[in-house]
C-alpha cells in the first residue's frame, strides 16, 4: 500500500504543473480572446467615427465653396431670327461641342443647314428640365423650325443651360472647382500614370507600392518614395495633417479604405483634382488643378498645351520643390519625367515626345492669379454681401447663382477696353492710361458686362465700381432733367444767358465757370446748351432751378449714397462718383425716368432647386416720364449735332443718345452711349490723376465707338409720353408752326397750343385751323 500511495502522491506531484499550466493557457487565450473583442469593438467603434467624419465631408460641402455661379440664361428663339453662325457661336461660348457625331450632351453638329444638338439637362430657377435633343433648320441663313426630336413637336423657343463662370465661398477663398468631365482626358492619363497606376483596381490603398516604397527608402536611408496612392494624398489633405508618424499613416490607411468603400472611384478622382495642392500665391494657397492652370499659365485647364499638362502633373509629388518660378530647372526635369512616362507607355509617340520636351516651361509673369470676368465677380461678391448680409456664406452653402452676365458683351467690352486703350496710349504717348466699361439692359436694370481695367483677367482693383473721379459734364443730364421738370419754367427751347458770369459764395473765393472753348454768345436754347456741352448756361440753369432741387433729382435717380456738395461748382461735376454710380443716374433717364435698380443677379436657388432671392425689375417712376423724354431727346442731339457727332459716320442710322465728359486738365474723360436697349459708361483716365491729354470725345468716346463694332447695336425708338406734344420752332427757338426749322417735344397740357391760328383767307370758304402740333418725327 505503502509503494502504491507513493506513487499517487509522485503523479498527482508530477500532474499538478501540468494544469498549472494548461490554465494558465487556458486564462491567456481567454485574455487574449477579450482583448481582441476588445480591439475590434474598439477599432470598429473608431471606424465608425471616422466613416462618420468622411461622409459628413463628402456628402456636405467639402470646402465650403458651394456657390456655383452662372451667366446669363439665354434663350434661342425663332422670333429672334438668329443666323446659324450665331448660334454656333453662342454655343460655343456655352461650352457646347461641335462634332460629326452627337452622342453625348453638350455635342451639336452641323449638316444640311441646320444644327442637331443635345441640350443638357439642367435645374433652372423656375424648373429642372431634363436633356433635350433638338434640330435647328435654317431658311436663307435664318432660324426657321425648332424641333423636339424626343417629344417629336415643332417649338418656338427652349433655354440653354447657362455656363459655369466661377466657385464662390468667400472673398478670400482662391479656388476653381469644375466636374470631372471637364479635366482633359490627358491629364487623367498622366496624373494616373504617375501617382497611381492601379487607381481603379486597389481597394483605397496599395500594400504592394507601401511595401515597395518603404524598402526603396531604407535603402537610401531617408523618405524618397511615398507610396501613397491618390485616395491616400486626398485623405491626408482633406483629414488629416502633414505629420510624418506612424500613427498618422495608419489613420491615413484606415480611412482611405473606407472612403473606398463609401464612394465611387470617379467621385474620389474629381474631389482629388480639385483639392489637391499645387502651390502658393502670399498667404492663398493653390488647390485644384483648375486654378493652378489658370495661376501658372493664365489660362483654364481645358486650353493648355500637353507639356504644361505634365508640369503640373509633376509638381503633385513637391509643388515648392518642383515651382517653376524659383527652380525652373528641377521644374523643367521633373515635367519631361511625366513626359517620358507617357512616351513609353504610348501614349504620346516620340516625335511629340521630342518636340514637348525641348519647350520652355512657358509660364506666365509671376504671382498673378487670372480668373475669368475677376471685375464682374467682385461685384457680384458686394451685392452678394448687401443683399444677403455678412451670414451669406452659410445661406449660400449648396446655392446656384444665375447671374446677369452675357459672355458676348462681356467679351466685347474687353476686346474694346484692351484694344481702343492701347491705341490711345500709343497716340498720346501715355502709358499710364487706364479705362473701366460697365455695360447694362437699362430697362431690366440687369448688367451685362463689366470691366474694370485693361488688364482684364486679373483680380486687382475693379475701376468700375471703386473708382471715385470727377465726373465733369457727364452731371449736365441731371441738371436739365431737374428743369424740365418745371414745364412751366422750362422747355427745350428756353433760352439761357451764355454770357460771362461770377457767383460770389460766402466764405470762398468769386467763381467764374468759363465755356471749354473760352467763346460765349448772348443766348442759347436749352437742347443746344446741352447737345454743345456749355458751362455758362448749365450753371445759369441749375442756379435758376435751385441746387436743391437739382441734388433731390439726382438722389431720387440712384445717387442715395453718393455725396453730393451743395455748391455750385457741382453743377459742372465737381463730385467724385464711380463709373458704377454714373451708369445708375443715366438707367433713370433711358428708362423714361423709371428707376431699377443695378444688379448682377437674376436668381438664387438652393440645392433643391427652392428660390432663395430674385432681382425685382420693376421700375419705380422716380421722375416725370416727360422730362426724362425731352432729356434723351436731348442727348440724341449730342450724337446728332453736339460733342459726340462723329458716331454719325458709322451709326448715324441708330439714333443713338450719348453724352461726353472732360473734367479740369483732361484727367478724366467720359462717355455714355444709349442704344435701343443697352446703356454703355465708359471711364478713360490715369490711377494717378495725371493728365491724359484727351476728352471725353476724343477719350471714352473712341472706346465706346470700338465697342460698337462688336455688337449688335439696336435703333433707339423714343416712347412718347401722353403729356408730349412736338412743337415747331425758328432758328431763335420761337414758336413756328408754319415753317419751322425743326420740331422739339414739349410738355404740354391737354388743350395747350403754342402757335397763334393763322388768320383766315377772305373769302368762300372758312379756313381750317392751323395744325399746331406736328407728328414725331421719326427716330
Amino acid at each position: 500500500m505503502s509503494t502504491e500511495q507513493d506513487k499517487s502522491a509522485q503523479n498527482n506531484t508530477s500532474n499538478k504543473p501540468a494544469k498549472t499550466l494548461q490554465n494558465k493557457k487556458r486564462r491567456f487565450t481567454l485574455f487574449m480572446a477579450k482583448l481582441a473583442f476588445t480591439g475590434a469593438c474598439l477599432i470598429g467603434a473608431y471606424g465608425i467615427y471616422l466613416d462618420g467624419q468622411i461622409r459628413s465631408k463628402m456628402d456636405g460641402q467639402i470646402w465650403r465653396l458651394p456657390a456655383e455661379v452662372y451667366s446669363r440664361i439665354e434663350s434661342i428663339r425663332l422670333e429672334d431670327n438668329w443666323s446659324l453662325d450665331k448660334i454656333k457661336q453662342t454655343l460655343l461660348e456655352n461650352d457646347y461641342r461641335q462634332t460629326t457625331l452627337v452622342a453625348a450632351p453638350g455635342d451639336f453638329k452641323i449638316e444640311d443647314n441646320s444644327i442637331v444638338l443635345i441640350r443638357r439637362a439642367f435645374p433652372f430657377p423656375e424648373q429642372a428640365e431634363a436633356q433635350r435633343v433638338f434640330r435647328l433648320r435654317f431658311t436663307d441663313n435664318k432660324l426657321s423650325v425648332i424641333e423636339d426630336l424626343i417629344n417629336l413637336k415643332a417649338i418656338n423657343e427652349f433655354k440653354l443651360s447657362p455656363k459655369l463662370i466661377a466657385m464662390l465661398q468667400s472673398e478670400k477663398e482662391e479656388r476653381l472647382a469644375i466636374p470631372l468631365q471637364n479635366y482633359p482626358r490627358l491629364l487623367i492619363d498622366a496624373l494616373l500614370l504617375t501617382e497611381d497606376r492601379n487607381f481603379y483596381q486597389h481597394e483605397g490603398i496599395s500594400p504592394l507600392g507601401m511595401a515597395r516604397a518603404m524598402i526603396t527608402n531604407i535603402r537610401a536611408g531617408h523618405t524618397v518614395q511615398g507610396g501613397s496612392t491618390l485616395t491616400q494624398q486626398l485623405v491626408k489633405n482633406l483629414f488629416l495633417t502633414n505629420e510624418r508618424s506612424i500613427s498618422r499613416k495608419i489613420h491615413e490607411a484606415l480611412m482611405a479604405i473606407l472612403l473606398d468603400f463609401r464612394y465611387d472611384k470617379n467621385t474620389i478622382l474629381e474631389t482629388y483634382l480639385n483639392e489637391i495642392y499645387l502651390g502658393q500665391s502670399g498667404d492663398i494657397q493653390i488647390h485644384g488643378f483648375e486654378l493652378a492652370s489658370h495661376f501658372y499659365f493664365g489660362l483654364p485647364i481645358r486650353e493648355i498645351s500637353l507639356d504644361q499638362i505634365a508640369l503640373l502633373v509633376g509638381m503633385v509629388k513637391g509643388p515648392s520643390l518642383y515651382n517653376p518660378w524659383r527652380n525652373p530647372g528641377y521644374a523643367l526635369e521633373r515635367r519631361n519625367v511625366v513626359l517620358r512616362l507617357l512616351l513609353e507607355h504610348k501614349i504620346i509617340g516620340q516625335e511629340l515626345y521630342d518636340m514637348l520636351s525641348k519647350r520652355p516651361l512657358g509660364v506666365q509673369e509671376k504671382g498673378k492669379i487670372t480668373r475669368n470676368y475677376p471685375s464682374f465677380i467682385q461685384t457680384l461678391q458686394a451685392e452678394l454681401r448687401d443683399n444677403l448680409g455678412e451670414n451669406r456664406e452659410n445661406k449660400l452653402l449648396g446655392a446656384r447663382i444665375f447671374t446677369t452676365l452675357d459672355p458676348k458683351q462681356q467679351r466685347a467690352a474687353e476686346q474694346a477696353v484692351v484694344k481702343a486703350t492701347g491705341e490711345l496710349q500709343l497716340k498720346t504717348k501715355n502709358p499710364d492710361l487706364q479705362a473701366a466699361m460697365i455695360i447694362a439692359d437699362y430697362k431690366s436694370g440687369q448688367i451685362l458686362a463689366i470691366v474694370g481695367g485693361t488688364q482684364i483677367q486679373y483680380a486687382g482693383f475693379n475701376r468700375a465700381f471703386m473708382a471715385k473721379r470727377q465726373i465733369g459734364s457727364l452731371v449736365k443730364p441731371s441738371v436739365y432733367l431737374a428743369a424740365l421738370s418745371e414745364p412751366d419754367k422750362f422747355r427745350l427751347n428756353t433760352p439761357l444767358n451764355n454770357r460771362p458770369i461770377t457767383i460770389t459764395i460766402k466764405g470762398s473765393p468769386p467763381w467764374s465757370p468759363r465755356n471749354y472753348d473760352n467763346r460765349f454768345s448772348g443766348s442759347v436754347m436749352l437742347i443746344d446748351a446741352l447737345a454743345r456741352s456749355l458751362n455758362v448756361p448749365t450753371v445759369n440753369l441749375g442756379m435758376k432751378t435751385g441746387l436743391k432741387k437739382v441734388i433731390e433729382t439726382q438722389q431720387a435717380m440712384g445717387w442715395d449714397k453718393v455725396n453730393i456738395p451743395k455748391v455750385p461748382s457741382m453743377l459742372l461735376g465737381s463730385l467724385q462718383v464711380s463709373p458704377y454710380d454714373v451708369t445708375k443716374l443715366y438707367q433713370t433717364i433711358a428708362n423714361n425716368g423709371g428707376k431699377v435698380r443695378l444688379t448682377t443677379i437674376q436668381s438664387i436657388t438652393d440645392r433643391q432647386g427652392n428660390l432663395l432671392y430674385h432681382h425685382d425689375n420693376n421700375a419705380e417712376q422716380v421722375v416725370p416720364e416727360e422730362a426724362a423724354y425731352q432729356t434723351l431727346y436731348a442727348m440724341q442731339q449730342v450724337v446728332d449735332r453736339g460733342t459726340a457727332r462723329s458716331l454719325m459716320e458709322n451709326f448715324g442710322q441708330y439714333h443713338l443718345a450719348g453724352k461726353t465728359g472732360t473734367t479740369n486738365d483732361a484727367r478724366d474723360t467720359w462717355y455714355v452711349g444709349i442704344d435701343g436697349q443697352n446703356l454703355a459708361t465708359v471711364w478713360v483716365g490715369r490711377d494717378d490723376n495725371g493728365e491724359t491729354k484727351l476728352t471725353g470725345a476724343s477719350g471714352a468716346l473712341y472706346l465706346y465707338k470700338d465697342y460698337l463694332t462688336r455688337v449688335p447695336v439696336k435703333t433707339l425708338k423714343l416712347t412718347k409720353p401722353k403729356g408730349i406734344k412736338f412743337v415747331g420752332i425758328n432758328s431763335y427757338g420761337g414758336w413756328n408752326c408754319d415753317n419751322p426749322i425743326r420740331t422739339i417735344p414739349v410738355w404740354a397740357g391737354k388743350d395747350q397750343v403754342f402757335c397763334a391760328p393763322t388768320p383766315k383767307p377772305a373769302p368762300v370758304e372758312q379756313a381750317q385751323p392751323a395744325v399746331v402740333e406736328e407728328a414725331a418725327p421719326a427716330q
